[in-house]
């Protein structure tokens, strides 16, 4: 709570202010190839990822509790996904670096959207998708769940923030940096949170 509160704090404060400089020979060169993308196709498709990816994993965690406190896992998995959004959103206010879709000429002016152009670093869908992911994997890892449930589950988890990371960069809005970030802090928030609640399994 208290992230997420400063980072809608300093989102106001950010909201009147001008966008960093837009300098193409500042970013890294691993990251160069995200200024030259943009689809929105891409974006689109990584908004139905997200929530087809967190309906799944909700689904697998409650199915795997074989109505044995089905509510359980929905809520350490969504405090998972709360966690990591309000981190993330924190970080992004504080670095406010620039999209790589500034970058583009390609890119029509209307795309561009005061307060969203400088919350680059790190990609929250990715962020976001890997805490829910591997949470779920994590509690579904701990219970009496078969085997191949178990490494399915982990295939899934691995593989959904690792697409989110593709399309976020494709859609032009992440650098790859910001997405291989955002998918390592996920990760451990998705290790962390089931980890504090294991006397609760």
């Amino acid at each position: 709570m208290a992230f997420h509160g400063f980072g809608l704090w300093k989102y106001e404060q950010n909201r009147t202010r001008p966008l960093p400089a837009i300098d193409l020979s500042r970013v890294p060169g691993i990251d160069r190839v995200a200024t030259r993308q943009w689809s929105m196709r891409a974006h689109r498709t990584s908004n139905v990822l997200f929530g087809v990816a967190t309906a799944a994993s909700l689904a697998t965690a409650i199915a795997n509790q074989h109505g044995e406190q089905p509510l359980l896992p929905v809520v350490i998995i969504a405090e998972s996904g709360f966690f990591s959004a309000g981190l993330t959103n924190t970080v992004k206010e504080l670095v406010r670096r620039p999209r790589p879709y500034l970058y583009n000429g390609d890119v029509p002016a209307s795309a561009h959207h005061p307060g969203e152009d400088a919350v680059s670093f790190w990609s929250g869908h990715t962020a976001n998708m890997a805490a829910v992911t591997f949470s779920t994997a994590n509690l579904v890892q701990r219970s009496d769940a078969s085997p191949a449930l178990k490494t399915a589950t982990w295939v899934g988890a691995a593989l959904a923030p690792a697409a989110m990371g593709y399309l976020r960069v494709r859609a032009g809005r992440h650098f790859p940096t910001d997405v291989l970030t955002g998918y390592i802090v996920g990760a451990a928030v998705g290790f962390a949170v089931p980890y504090f609640h294991r006397a609760s399994k």
